[in-house]
Order: structure tokens, then C-alpha cells, then sequence
């Protein structure tokens, strides 16, 4: 089976398609063909070695979190050969830029059946992010006002979606040509973050930074009495940034990080949720196994909207 490796991390992204043997499965596992994932933030700040809890050495590794495909061999009760099925490996191991996987049972779902491979192939991450991040850390309540910053970016669209499914009032922060796809996604309110800034009496309950680039010094005044501020990363890019993120989590318990973790559970409520057509993600463009480096470079530019695909292989 091929498999997309990175031979050295840096950051300049440069992946090595290489043949390695079928892997063995051991008793709770999944030998998974895999069709398809995606290019998520992480995977380029994994990549770049600056994830600083992934464990990526100097050579062969597959990274990747995303993984939609069908099992081909199995030592599960929860799965049989021929289920179709979606989930993600943990950020700190990675190993989805394969055509065969190893899957614990507990990483994986059964794919939703309105969603193509490639369509379901870039929900996990996100997916599981945004419900973790919405109801698990910010214990978003039905009617609540909530702001999303990076509100049409994977996260961000996804969050938008799901509390939409509570009936939340959103703000969204965006670059002005995505207006129509948050208006699209739910947005009640939309903020060009470039030229407009929140209004100065606007008070959340909750406020979900998606875009990872805020700090709960940077909104704290947007917040209600007892509203959170829940960030997937946190302003961690420079060290300016990084040395607040840490102050802010040290003296302010209304900020949380969402550690996004693959649970079953989750990704079964997102199947849910998806088959009631509530969610569904932007494909903004899709890629081919080798060419993943071009991926990896579009996500380093930035400035789309959604979700960029992987097709690791043709469903035939």
C-alpha cells in the first residue's frame, strides 16, 4: 500500500509517496482502506514540528488526522467487513495520509450515510472540535448569544452549524468575501474582522475562537457575567501572544482550551446531526495522495473558505 511520508519536518512541506507492506491489526482493531481526508491547521503546524505534544521524529513519518474509507479486515465486535466508516486519529499520532489504515475501535464511527467518502472525510477533525469546544467545554445553551470567530474556516463553519441546531444567536468573524457563506452557514450577524470591530456593547455567552488567534485578554469585555471564552489554540503565534495565552490560562478560569479528542460518542451525535442535514462542510478544493504538498501549501496561504480534501484513493 502507498503512503504519503514526511521524510523531515521544516517548514517547508515536502511529502515522499512510498509502498510499505499491509499493516496487522491486533484484537479491537480495524484494517481500514482509506479514500479520503483532509489538510487541518494542526497537520501543518504537526508537520512544521511545532505541535508541541506531536510526536513526529526525522524520518517516514504519516501524519494526517482525518479518515473516511471501509474496513477490509476486522478484530472489533463494533465492526464488520464492508462497514463504512469515519473518525480520526489522535493529533499526537497521527497516520491518515495511507491507503490502509489501523484504526482503534474507539476512534471510528460508521460514515453517515448522506455524505460521500470525501464529504465525510473532512468532518471529524472539525467536527469533533466544534461540538467539544460548543457544548462539552463552553456548555453552550439553547437561545444563548455566542460569537465565532474564523466563523467560515473548518471549525469555524462547523461551529456555526451546530449551534445553529440550539437555535443560538451567532456573530461570525470573517474576511468580507466570505459574508454570503456565513450568512449561508447561519450567521445572524457578520463581522468583517479586517475593517469592522465588534460592536462595543456586545456582550456573549459565549465566545468560540475557532480562528485560534485570540486570547481571553483580547474579548474578555465582550463576555456576560458569567460567559466563557473557549479557543482552539489560543494567540500562541508569536511569543508575545503565546506569553499572554499562558497568563490568561493561569489567572482567568472563564478561558478553556478545546483538546479535541476522537470519542465515539461524538462521532456518533455528529452522524446525527449530518444525516438530519444539519451539517455538512465546504470542500474549498480537493487533492490527490501525491499531491499533498501542494495541499499543505494552500493551507499556508490561507484565505479560503472550508475545508481542503484529500482523495487518498478512487472508490472503485
Amino acid at each position: 500500500m502507498k503512503a504519503a511520508v514526511l521524510e523531515k519536518t521544516g517548514v517547508s512541506p515536502k511529502f515522499k509517496i512510498k509502498e510499505f507492506s499491509r499493516p496487522v491489526i491486533r484484537n479491537g482493531q480495524l484494517l481500514v482502506k482509506n479514500y479520503a481526508s483532509s489538510v487541518n491547521p494542526i497537520d501543518v503546524l504537526v508537520r512544521q514540528g511545532k505541535a508541541l505534544l506531536a510526536v513526529v521524529g526525522a524520518s517516514s513519518q504519516i501524519i494526517g488526522c482525518d479518515f473516511c474509507g471501509k474496513v477490509i479486515a476486522s478484530r472489533s465486535r463494533l465492526f464488520k467487513e464492508g462497514d463504512d466508516v469515519y473518525g480520526m486519529f489522535p493529533i499526537v499520532k497521527g497516520g491518515a495520509y495511507a491507503e490502509e489504515i489501523v484504526i482503534n475501535e474507539d476512534m471510528a464511527a460508521l460514515k453517515p450515510d448522506n455524505l460521500s467518502y470525501l464529504e465525510a472525510g473532512v468532518i471529524p477533525l472539525v467536527g469533533l472540535t466544534a461540538y467539544q469546544g460548543l457544548f462539552k467545554v463552553g456548555r453552550l445553551q439553547r437561545g444563548e448569544n455566542i460569537l465565532i470567530t474564523g466563523c467560515t474556516g473548518g471549525v469555524g463553519s462547523a461551529a456555526v452549524q451546530l449551534a445553529k441546531t440550539v437555535d443560538a444567536h451567532i456573530s461570525g468573524l470573517c474576511r468580507e468575501e466570505h459574508r454570503p457563506y456565513a450568512k449561508e452557514l447561519g450567521c445572524d450577524v457578520v463581522i468583517d474582522y479586517q475593517q469592522q470591530k465588534i460592536p462595543s456593547g456586545a456582550q456573549f455567552d459565549l465566545i468560540f475562537d475557532a480562528a485560534g488567534k485570540y486570547t481571553y485578554s483580547n474579548l474578555q469585555h465582550h463576555l456576560t457575567e458569567h460567559g466563557i471564552f473557549v479557543t482552539t489554540r489560543g494567540e500562541t503565534n508569536n511569543l508575545k501572544g503565546f506569553v499572554k495565552t499562558t497568563v490568561d490560562m493561569v489567572f482567568e478560569n472563564r478561558m478553556k482550551f478545546v483538546m479535541v479528542k476522537p470519542n465515539v460518542e461524538d462521532l456518533l451525535n455528529l452522524k446525527h446531526i449530518i444525516e438530519g442535514d444539519a451539517l455538512k462542510i465546504k470542500i474549498a478544493k480537493t487533492f490527490l495522495l501525491d499531491q499533498l504538498t501542494e495541499a499543505h501549501e494552500m493551507m499556508e496561504k490561507g484565505g479560503f473558505a472550508g475545508k481542503i480534501g484529500v482523495e487518498i484513493e478512487a472508490v472503485g
